[in-house]
């Protein structure tokens, strides 16, 4: 209603812009006060006599439905797949969604887990439920990553499947809308709503990295959301209102209702890349352990060292070297401080895990500051051993 008001009162006043007669400022106040009357009058009944919708068309800004999250949900509902591990004892089951209409599906790990057990009794056979609900296909296990919770399963289908649209998390911002579909405690089919509560929530925020060690995986971020995820719910797509896939629905805090996990879609597609070309993901090692600096960091660490080195405000500063790794080879030190990588810039560990996704086996040249020094670093990136 709010913005209803305000396009009345633009069209109103350019009314009676147009309607003014020249000189109205020496008109005495009443009389130009009859003047806006009437031309505010004049538009009013010129929109009232209008098509509604002719007018929603001319006012600025996007409006939502009454049906914004039925509308987002329909446009990826049919790429909705349950998915179900039938193992020697028992059974497990999550959701997944179609993302080829070749038949490449894309869930948790952590739901087909069972499928790569290596036990002396044999893995589990996985099985794929359209969402028809009556279509039940056999899958098999392509490619899994458990630090990312990635998994991609095949399934054969006589005809093309319906796909969805994966969008970009890159930009998304806390308070927007998204939409959670699932098969939470195996009701297929299932559609929840909230918001984007936060966009970048690591592992160590969580308590699943409490090491914080430069040889874990590469640094996780997640988006966490109000929106009701629940067991049954992982694998399955969180969505913008476009309908498109900015997430895969991971994991929720246990005992806690409004504070649910995903995997953003970014990360998602690196990973998906990696595993379709090597079978697996190569994480960057440099053999680093960091600092993210900001100005507050750095001022608290002045204070609290007995040297009078300046600490700088942005950038990693660099608090251990492993033995033999690709930085001690290429001459970082313990106190330097990373400020880029390639020529670009890099204040953030997000910014530097980024620049080194697609560089294993490769050279990169850090730049550095020492003191007042600036110094650049030249290091084979090697792979780690996940």
């Amino acid at each position: 209603m709010l913005r209803l008001i305000r396009p009345l009162r633009t069209a109103a006043a350019v009314t009676v812009a147009r309607s003014a007669p020249p000189l109205l400022s020496h008109r005495k106040p009443a009389v130009i006060a009859a003047a806006a009357a009437t031309g505010l009058f004049a538009a009013l009944i010129e929109l009232t006599s209008s098509p509604a919708s002719a007018w929603c068309e001319q006012a600025a800004g996007p409006y939502l439905t009454a049906n914004f999250i039925a509308d987002a949900a329909a446009k990826a509902s049919p790429a909705l797949v349950h998915i179900r591990v039938s193992g020697s004892y028992r059974q497990a089951s999550g959701s997944g969604f179609v993302v080829d209409p070749s038949g490449i599906v894309l869930t948790n790990t952590h739901v087909i887990g069972d499928a790569l057990s290596t036990s002396r009794f044999g893995g589990g056979t996985v099985s794929v439920t359209l969402s028809d609900g009556i279509t039940e296909l056999p899958g098999v296990v392509q490619h899994a990553d458990p630090i990312s919770d990635i998994a991609i399963v095949k399934v054969q289908s006589p005809r093309p499947l319906p796909a969805v649209r994966l969008g970009s998390s890159a930009a998304l911002r806390v308070g927007e809308f998204v939409v959670a579909l699932g098969s939470p405690a195996g009701l297929t089919n299932s559609v929840s709503a909230g918001i984007v509560s936060s966009v970048e929530r690591t592992r160590s925020d969580l308590g699943l990295d409490r090491r914080n060690r430069a040889g874990n995986a590469r640094a996780m971020h997640y988006i966490q959301t109000d929106a009701a995820i629940n067991q049954g719910n992982s694998g399955g797509p969180l969505l913008n209102l476009a309908g498109e896939v900015i997430g895969v629905n991971t994991m929720k805090v246990s005992g806690a209702d409004g504070i649910a996990f995903a995997v953003p879609i970014d990360e998602v597609k690196r990973v998906v890349s990696q595993l379709q070309r090597h079978g697996k993901v190569l994480r960057p090692y440099l053999g680093l352990r960091f600092l993210e600096l900001d100005a507050h960091t750095a001022r608290h660490l002045e204070r609290s060292s007995a040297s009078s080195a300046t600490v700088p405000d942005a950038g990693l500063l660099v608090m251990q070297v492993a033995p033999d790794s690709p930085a001690q080879r290429g001459g970082v030190r313990e106190g330097d401080t990373i400020v880029g990588l390639d020529g670009r810039r890099v204040h953030t560990t997000r910014a530097l895990l980024d620049g080194l996704a697609d560089k294993v086996g490769q050279r990169v040249q850090l730049e550095l500051r020492r003191g007042d020094a600036r110094v650049a670093s030249d290091c084979h990136v090697e792979s780690m051993q996940q």
